[in-house]
């Protein structure tokens, strides 16, 4: 009743307190990108964590990656340090494991996935010229994905495309009547 923990009565009649398994009830982020350097932090939710626990990371191979630093920030919630760049795209879906220093493990399946930003085919700059005359698909943008994902195609933050009357589809064309102007530039 004083350590809120399940108690066994040892041979000698003293009590011990039984250690209870990590459960893993979620984790944030689910998705990684390999390919972008640096490192991920994961935070994960559960309960029974207790001190010097560690993350591990299970791929679809069974292959196991140990968090580089993996901090108790309460009963409940892990905090694991990894670099990205120890996840591989032909393992995921990647497990979640917290062991315990005792050896107990709490699995989450199915859980990380790596999603790396695609690569344009088409280089950056300028893509041509287009008479302000003419209505038409002017250019076709072109990228991969190295994990096969469909690319989409959207315009971020300034609106140049739509500002000068052409639209981009999400297949990466170009096309529309572009603004008349009133002389060349």
């Amino acid at each position: 009743s004083t350590s809120g923990k399940f108690e066994g009565r040892q041979s000698d009649g003293s009590f011990v307190s039984v250690e209870q398994s990590p459960t893993i009830s979620s984790v944030s982020p689910t998705t990684v990108e390999s390919e972008g350097g640096g490192n991920v932090t994961f935070t994960i939710s559960g309960t029974n964590f207790s001190s010097g626990a560690t993350a591990k990371f299970v791929g679809n191979d069974a292959t196991v990656i140990t968090a580089a630093t993996t901090t108790g920030d309460s009963s409940t919630q892990i905090t694991a340090v990894i670099p990205e760049s120890s996840f591989v795209n032909s393992k995921e879906p990647y497990d979640v494991r917290v062991t315990s220093t005792t050896g107990l493990n709490g699995n989450l399946d199915n859980q990380i996935n790596v999603d790396n930003a695609p690569t344009f085919t088409t280089s950056a700059g300028n893509l041509g010229n287009i008479f302000s005359d003419i209505n038409a698909n002017h250019f076709t943008l072109a990228a991969s994905d190295s994990e096969g994902d469909a690319v989409t195609f959207t315009e971020q933050g300034a609106t140049n495309i739509a500002g000068a009357g052409l639209s981009l589809s999400t297949a990466g064309v170009i096309s529309g009547d572009p603004t008349d102007v009133g002389s060349d530039t």
